[in-house]
């Protein structure tokens, strides 16, 4: 198969497609032969350097590869000029696969989360928004509980939680990756008791919840990092592309924070 065949056959798993997308080509050649594919959540310079080294002749990345424009004749930048010029060095072919892996049957980002913290879901609601769904649980857990899972099977340096950590959870909402006050209210417009994410504005959403809290609200909200909320969905997407289109393997970029 050609790179441009690959992510079609990704492309068709969506529900619907969008004209309008960051989704596509980003670099190299789309009619090259795939022998052997790689995931990633972000594709850094030492991922593209690492790849290069592992022969993978396609990327299928989630998040932007530069920092302004993924389209190459707009970068400007000197990180993202030297970036660039080591991806086209690499002869590695790189799409982008944001959008429609959040709008697969099931959202790759969150079934790929799902699945590595063994979430028992029993019912799965309408998406709220692109990246948005509540879901029932069928097991009997708290927000305290689920942190710790989260850590020990995500490998989750620090769980941050806000609000009530200490009742027993009905509903979830996953709200991976980056999220504004917009979708954190989905916690109390259509009722749902922990909002889980990557990342949020702190001095409005988190200190919102907190104070819904004072009020005899209970809720929670876990904050996990950006890397840490959506990677194992493009895990999960290696695994799916290696049973049925190419040979893949997930490349793992690492969170970008390390502590002291």
């Amino acid at each position: 198969m050609t790179a441009k065949e690959v992510f079609q056959t990704l492309m068709g798993e969506a529900r619907y497609r969008w004209d309008t997308t960051c989704d596509g080509l980003i670099a190299g050649d789309e009619n090259k032969v795939v022998h052997k594919a790689g995931t990633c959540f972000k594709l850094t310079a030492e991922l593209i350097d690492r790849a290069a080294k592992s022969n993978v002749d396609l990327i299928i990345t989630h998040e932007p590869t530069f920092s302004q424009s993924d389209v190459p004749s707009e970068i400007t930048g000197k990180i993202d000029l030297l970036k660039l010029k080591l991806l086209n060095e690499s002869g590695i072919t790189v799409y982008r696969f944001h959008d429609h892996a959040h709008n697969s049957d099931p959202d790759y980002i969150h079934a790929g989360f799902i699945k590595a913290i063994d979430l028992k879901i029993g019912k799965t609601f309408e998406r709220e928004s692109l990246g948005i769904c509540r879901y029932q649980l069928a097991e009997t857990v708290t927000t305290r509980d689920l942190a710790v899972r989260i850590r020990e099977k995500l490998g989750v340096e620090f769980v941050r939680i806000v609000g009530r950590d200490d009742y027993p959870l009905e509903t979830v909402c996953l709200g991976l990756g980056s999220v504004g006050m917009a979708q954190i209210n989905k916690l109390f417009d259509p009722g749902c008791d922990l909002f889980i994410t990557g990342e949020v504005g702190e001095v409005r959403v988190d200190e919102y919840v907190r104070d819904a809290c004072f009020f005899g609200e209970n809720k929670s909200v876990l904050v996990l990092g950006h890397y840490s909320s959506e990677y194992a969905g493009m895990r999960l997407l290696a695994e799916t592309m290696n049973q049925r289109i190419v040979p893949t393997a997930y490349l793992d970029c690492g969170e970008v924070y390390h502590g002291v």
